[in-house]
């Protein structure tokens, strides 16, 4: 059986989810066209990688970090 707790962070997921979901329909809604949406969700998108500081998989390393590995 699931926690109280365990409770209580699929709730705030499922708000959180459904909070994600109206920001995108709202604006829809409002007449923005869906590719001004998109292109903001990608602008985002990459702002948010660079603030956490991750990276594709395959993107290529700067000759900095190959010696920082080594």
């Amino acid at each position: 059986m699931r926690g109280p707790s365990r409770s209580k962070l699929d709730l705030i997921v499922f708000i959180v989810f459904i909070a994600v979901l109206g920001a995108g329909v709202v604006p829809l809604a409002l007449g923005v066209s869906a590719n001004s949406l998109a292109t903001v969700s990608v602008a985002l998108s990459g702002l948010y990688g660079a603030w956490t500081g991750t990276r594709p998989a395959g993107a290529p390393r700067s000759r900095d970090q190959d010696q920082e590995r080594r």
